[in-house]
């Protein structure tokens, strides 16, 4: 004989299983609102809670069962508040991608102020939970069961028609979940899956991959020797630096550096590391971000043409870097083990490696120096002698998005590039000690957002890109003897140095100022072309969408 709950007992079910559908959707919702998005507020509870209501019907009769199915989903409710308060964005592609190529340290740094928040805030959604189960019935009737499922499976299939945008049925109903928590954390995760998938199925064509590179005898040759260098920023912004207009002298070595030009109008090619660096020394467009595993980089290009090459860095560089970074005939890295390393290094310990490099044998060298250069924590970066502008974190603790002591905040930023106008003019200096045809070219991966506006961003995670993140510092030094070699190059550079340029011309113009030959490469992307040719410029975000630069605010 069927059981059947009573209309009170059903009632009850009814609403403790909706507050824990609510615990799980319910941070999407709250951020509406106090946004004053009214409307995405409501049509967002709707969207996402029929999900979970169409599998009512189901578990009509096991509730409680359905309820413990879902601890999951509610395992990450936690992070997911945590990413809309303490950073004011959600779970995306981009906190995927840190989270696996981040070390302990990292972590740490990124995390510093929000553990005992985030720990009250795991108790608190958890305990919530476990009241919720405590108060809920097994059972409901048939007829809430019955209406919940139908309605809600009716809504699914009828929002891609209700949203009225042109595509295929499927790809809609995805554009239209992904938004919203728990969608969003699992359409973030499928999306660097799928890059992963890209990066081993193109594994053998990357291999067996040539440029068919020459290098054109560079003549007179003044110099036997050859030394160049690709200096990798890390979230440096063009208008941080004193070279660049920026008001504090934080360029004291740098500005006086003769032989230096800065590029003053170059543009990211994507917004994190992981994607930034790849275009960088590949060259490939963003728009066509995955032929970048089909295919070597800058290293491969000098290699073919009788050149050493090296890899220097303080970074991790994982996932989509490490596979151009295998291509170096030697690497030297600060990081063997990111998992058991602390991350206490700083990038002085890399002039060491370098100058160890410039002294093996050897007469053409082309070096990628990858430093932490401005990463957050700002102050973890630089010693004490470079804590110029005060109040800093390095006396004074904050949290990473507390724009009421951005003052502080920015100082420390400040400092890091005082700290990279040292690293970078050493790093020129010892090239320059060398009698040797030799350059050095420094860029940012990206920029970083410091509370510049209304909107409080911070760091560089959020998904859509700002101007601020876009514009970053370019800079080419270049020696004396390789000036007399190529002076009509250096001409073009200067003649240049004011157009619309982006990351991706980095790899046109290094190999051209070198006289290395690619078959099939355009010339008019290098800098050192008098009819370089300015393109759409664009940059990748997260959900791999592609932006338009120049239309960032």
């Amino acid at each position: 004989m069927a059981i059947y709950p009573d209309k009170k007992g059903s009632k009850k079910s009814f609403i403790f299983f909706f507050l824990i559908i609510f615990l799980i959707i319910g941070s999407d919702f709250v951020y509406s609102i106090l946004h004053k998005r009214i409307f995405e507020a409501l049509s967002g509870l709707i969207i996402a809670g029929s999900l979970f209501c169409v599998p009512v019907f189901i578990f009509r009769k096991r509730l409680k069962l359905y309820a413990w199915l879902l601890f999951p989903i509610i395992l990450f409710v936690p992070v997911e508040i945590a990413c809309r308060v303490f950073y004011d964005i959600k779970i995306n592609d981009s906190l995927v991608i840190i989270t696996i190529n981040s070390n302990i340290q990292e972590a740490t740094e990124l995390l510093k102020g929000f553990a005992i928040p985030f720990l009250l805030l795991f108790i608190t959604v958890f305990a919530i939970y476990f009241y919720f189960i405590s108060k809920l019935g097994n059972q409901i009737s048939n007829k809430h069961a019955f209406l919940s499922s139908v309605c809600s499976l009716l809504l699914i299939l009828a929002l891609p028609f209700i949203n009225g945008r042109e595509g295929k049925y499927y790809k809609q109903l995805k554009k239209i979940y992904h938004p919203y928590y728990p969608t969003s954390a699992i359409y973030s995760m499928s999306i660097v899956n799928d890059k992963y998938k890209i990066i081993n199925s193109s594994i053998k064509q990357r291999d067996s991959f040539r440029f068919n590179s020459i290098q054109t005898p560079l003549l007179p040759a003044i110099f036997k020797k050859q030394i160049y260098i690709l200096v990798l920023g890390e979230s440096s912004r063009f208008d941080h630096w004193g070279i660049n207009g920026y008001f504090r002298d934080n360029n004291p070595k740098l500005i006086k550096e003769k032989n230096l030009i800065s590029i003053t109008n170059t543009t990211t090619n994507a917004y994190l590391t992981e994607y930034a660096v790849p275009l960088i020394i590949t060259g490939v467009n963003p728009e066509n971000f995955d032929q970048n595993y089909k295919q070597k980089s800058i290293l491969s290009a000098f290699e073919e043409s009788g050149f050493k090459t090296y890899w220097v860095s303080s970074q991790i560089d994982d996932g989509n870097i490490q596979y151009h970074m295998k291509e170096a005939d030697e690497r030297k890295l600060l990081f063997q083990n990111a998992i058991n390393n602390k991350n206490f290094h700083r990038d002085a310990e890399l002039l060491t490696m370098l100058q160890s490099v410039l002294n093996e044998p050897g007469d053409k060298k082309f070096i990628v120096f990858h430093v932490q250069g401005s990463h957050y924590d700002y102050s973890v970066r630089y010693p004490n002698e470079f804590d110029k502008f005060k109040p800093s974190n390095k006396t004074i603790s904050t949290l990473s998005n507390d724009y009421t002591n951005k003052e502080i905040i920015i100082n420390s930023y400040d400092n890091s590039i005082l700290y990279s106008d040292y690293i970078l003019d050493s790093v020129i200096s010892m090239v320059k000690s060398k009698p040797a045809l030799s350059s050095v070219f420094f860029i940012a991966d990206h920029g970083e957002n410091l509370f510049d506006d209304d909107r409080n961003l911070s760091q560089h995670a959020e998904p859509e890109p700002s101007k601020y993140i876009a514009h970053i510092p370019f800079f080419v030094w270049y020696s004396d003897a390789l000036q007399k070699n190529v002076p009509n190059k250096i001409a073009g550079i200067i003649l240049n140095k004011n157009k619309k340029t982006t990351a991706q011309n980095v790899f046109y113009t290094y190999t051209d100022i070198c006289g290395i030959k690619i078959p099939g490469a355009d010339s008019l992307m290098s800098l050192c072309n008098p009819y370089f040719k300015e393109l759409p410029r664009k940059i990748l975000g997260g959900e791999s969408k592609i932006y338009n630069s120049d239309s960032l605010h």
